[in-house]
């Protein structure tokens, strides 16, 4: 299954279609962790047959999403959130927490708005980056792999 995850595009929604336009060909789920709700809107529409799965983030002001999330994908337990009620901005531990609580083989988050791949402990944590305010000045997205072998991630700028 191949997922395309993306995160925190702050009214960049010129930067989603992009992302769509680029993608929408090989991409069996999008996941978008949120800060940018209103940018995805649209997406169900243009491209009702993808499924888009979507979380709040501290910015999505009135959203009805939930902030996490998961999904099976390949036998193995999905889980995305935005990351600002696990402090990701402070460091991993409250990911890890939610990963346990969880019993996450992938745990995907935004909200730091720096791209990240680790492989700890027998989980893998992904954030895609930014689509909107990336603190390295390249809007970037993840493309996760997962099959029976295993998780391959990689990040694409757009």
């Amino acid at each position: 299954m191949k997922i395309v995850a993306f995160s925190d595009s702050h009214r960049r929604s010129d930067r989603v279609d992009k992302l769509f336009e680029k993608t929408n060909l090989y991409t069996d789920l999008y996941i978008f962790t949120g800060d940018g709700l209103d940018d995805v809107e649209n997406m169900f529409y243009i491209y009702p047959d993808k499924k888009i799965l979507c979380v709040s983030g501290n910015c999505d002001i009135a959203a009805t999403e939930p902030y996490v999330r998961e999904v099976e994908c390949c036998g193995k337990k999905v889980v995305f959130t935005h990351g600002h009620m696990q402090h990701a901005k402070f460091g991993m531990g409250g990911l890890k927490n939610l990963a346990k609580q969880t019993g996450a083989d992938v745990v995907i988050f935004g909200h730091t708005h720096e791209k990240v791949c680790k492989y700890e402990d027998g989980i893998y944590y992904i954030n895609p980056g930014s689509l909107g305010i990336p603190h390295d000045g390249t809007p970037a997205y993840a493309v996760i792999d997962i099959s029976e072998k295993g998780v391959l991630c990689s990040h694409v700028a757009l």
